[in-house]
């Protein structure tokens, strides 16, 4: 997995789309036509139209479901008050603004997942 860095504070989604799809992030941004705030749908959208399987829903983190799948973007809600995406690959955070993290997530806490099944 190689680590692409948001573009702007906007951008984490699409810094996401663009490690998992192996595209440059100025092609996510383009083909998804924001380069502002991502919803999941808008991330289940373009894993569609790029033909990436993925898990049907964003499922919430709790005692049913207490761990992503080992590949997963993850829901953070940071420790600054904003939401942010980031991708859980190979027991690292990819994360598109913080780099990449082994161990314990200290930017904030993550409140769900959505599997990716590659």
């Amino acid at each position: 997995m190689k680590l692409i860095k948001q573009n702007n504070f906007s951008t984490c989604g699409q810094a996401c789309i663009a490690m998992i799809s192996d595209k440059s992030i100025d092609t996510v941004i383009q083909d998804m036509k924001t380069d502002g705030p991502t919803s999941i749908g808008q991330l289940i959208d373009i894993l569609d139209q790029y033909g990436i399987p993925h898990a049907e829903k964003n499922v919430r983190i709790s005692k049913k479901n207490p761990k992503p799948y080992p590949y997963s973007i993850l829901t953070v809600h940071t420790n600054e008050g904003y939401t942010h995406w980031t991708l859980w690959y190979d027991g690292k955070y990819y994360d598109p603004e913080f780099g990449i993290i082994e161990g314990e997530y200290t930017y904030g806490r993550i409140t769900s997942f959505l599997g990716i099944l590659l």
